[in-house]
This record gives C-alpha cells, structure tokens and sequence, in this order.
C-alpha cells in the first residue's frame, strides 16, 4: 500500500503563518508538525511509500522526510499550483499511483487508532464520514446511501449527507477508475475543481464504505481558528492512543 498526500496548496487562509513555511509545517502542541505526525502514525502502521505532491516550500517537505529513513519518498511538484487545484496535482503523480492507495490531504489531523483501524477495516474501499456531528458549512459532506460513499462536495445538504474528511483508503482498481476519470477531466481542462469532482462521475459503480469515525479524530486546519481548536482537541486521542500502542 502506498500513501499519497496532495501538499501542493498555498495555504493562504492561515494569512502570516504561512508566509515563511508551507501549511503542513505549521507546530502543533507537542512540538511536531502536522506532515511530520501524518507519517510518523503513518510509518508505524506500515504505510513505507509515499507520494507527496509539492507546491511552495517544498525543501521543507522533503528535509521533514528526512526523517523517516525507513520509508521512501517520492515528491511531484506542481509548478502550476498557485492557479490549479489538487485535481492536477494529481494527475502529474499518476504514473506512481499504482498499488492500493491512502488518500489524504496534507492539512489533515488524525489520530493513530483512526489509521489503524481504517487500514485494517475489512472494507476494501473506504472514507471517513462522521454521522452525528453537525454538517458543516463549507467544507466536504459526504452522501451516503446503505453505508455507501456515493457522493462528496461542499454543497449537498440534503439528509442522507454528512461531515466528511478527505481520508480514503482504495485499493488498486478502485484508485485506478479515480485516476482515469481525472485524466479526462484534466485532458477537457477542468483542472481547478476537487479531484472529487472527478471521482462524483464513478462514485455509484464503486463500493467506498463509509467508515465512521465518531469516537476517533480527523480534522483539517484550514485557517487560524482551526488551528487552535485542533491542535488542543487532538491532545487527548492521543493520550488514548498511548495506552493502546504504548
């Protein structure tokens, strides 16, 4: 399994965080950041290969990777990023994209036990969805229909949606049919919409259960507010997490 993390956006809802280091770089509590802690829980759960799409800062990314001399790391960079969207990031990483996948954003927050549980999950295909917290207002709500992920945007409100971060786990034909549908959008030139626009278009032949992480931790930080709100929440999941894999 290879893990594929689209960290090629500029970040600018977190105003002068962001100025001198890429989002993903941004501190949290315990002194790490954010990329740091998606491979170090990554790496502990067997995830060794990686694909990091790059934007701005990219040494950065890659002096972080350094890290973690145990797993290998492939960088794509993006020098278009500043007027596309990941959907083309993705495109440019396709080549490498050919085994099953985790899907993840780079500003995504997690706790340990969610990426063990949901790499060992039996589904074979699946996404985070969380059925009881509020829907939120501009960001992913996923629909589901008999515990099916059969649709994700930020502008379905409908009652069978609800909260949903961008962490997926597909095997190899599921993220192939992705892939190939973001091939042809790119090749129409729609290459600054959501990936998921593409993925909208095959969703209902595929099987991508929803994997509920009520109980577990996923959050993205996309501006200042986000920031000091995940990075206290997160705090004791992982207290949780070091009594279980302590």
């Amino acid at each position: 399994m290879k893990a594929i993390i689209f960290n090629s956006g500029l970040g600018h809802r977190m105003g002068d965080e962001t100025k001198t280091h890429h989002k993903s770089m941004t501190l949290l509590k315990n002194g790490e950041t954010i990329f740091h802690r998606q491979l170090r829980l990554l790496v502990a759960e067997g995830v060794t290969d990686f694909i990091i799409t790059t934007g701005p800062f990219a040494e950065q990314l890659q002096a972080e990777a350094a890290d973690f001399p145990q797993a290998t790391f492939t960088f794509v960079p993006n020098d278009i990023y500043m007027k596309t969207n990941y959907i083309y990031s993705m495109y440019l990483a396709r080549e490498y994209m050919d085994d099953d996948m985790l899907f993840l954003h780079g500003d995504l927050v997690f706790n340990r036990k969610l990426a063990h549980d949901l790499i060992h999950c039996a589904d074979k295909d699946a996404a985070t969805v969380n059925f009881k917290k509020a829907l939120p207002e501009k960001d992913f709500k996923g629909r589901v229909q008999d515990g099916k992920v059969v649709e994700v945007s930020i502008k379905i409100f409908d009652a069978d949606c609800f909260a949903f971060q961008p962490f997926y786990k597909l095997q190899k034909a599921a993220a192939s049919a992705w892939i190939g549908k973001v091939v042809e959008f790119i090749h129409k030139g729609e290459d600054r919409c959501y990936a998921e626009n593409a993925l909208n278009e095959i969703f209902p032949a595929l099987n991508v259960r929803a994997f509920p992480y009520e109980g577990y931790y996923v959050d993205e930080i996309d501006n200042m507010d986000d920031y000091a709100r995940v990075k206290e929440e997160i705090l004791p999941f992982d207290e949780a997490d070091a009594k279980i894999f302590g």
